[in-house]
């Protein structure tokens, strides 16, 4: 006597397939969410850089509007701590740094005030 096992065949099959399928969803959900937060960390880190590099400029102006510049600079997008690092006579240096979103930028400009304010060097640290 034979037996029928295409009932068992096929039932093995689809448990076999199904459990495949899920873990390829699964793996591509998690991707796709993984994904999702390292460009969501990379919009975030970019604003702010904005922010900090915003500041930097409301200061250029101050420095050379006033010849002063503030211990923060409150902008619409957030606030940001200045510190003099060296002002001697025209040459200013300062570091300008600011939180958006969890992420902390700093930037170090190297500046001249004369008729007008000139760059000698702006790094991020």
């Amino acid at each position: 006597m034979r037996k029928n096992n295409n009932g068992y065949v096929a039932i093995t099959t689809v448990l076999v397939v199904g459990a495949v399928l899920l873990t390829v969803g699964v793996a591509l959900t998690i991707n796709s969410i993984n994904e999702a937060q390292i460009s969501l960390a990379e919009t975030k880190k970019e604003a702010a850089l904005a922010l900090v590099e915003s500041c930097v400029q409301d200061g250029l102006l101050r420095i050379n509007k006033s010849n002063s510049l503030p211990a923060t600079i409150t902008l619409p997008q957030g606030t940001c701590n200045v510190t003099i690092n060296s002002h001697i006579g025209n040459a200013w240096i300062f570091s300008v740094s600011g939180v958006f979103g969890g992420f902390k930028k700093n930037i170090q400009v190297s500046a001249s005030r004369t008729s007008t304010i000139g760059i000698t060097n702006w790094q991020e640290m």
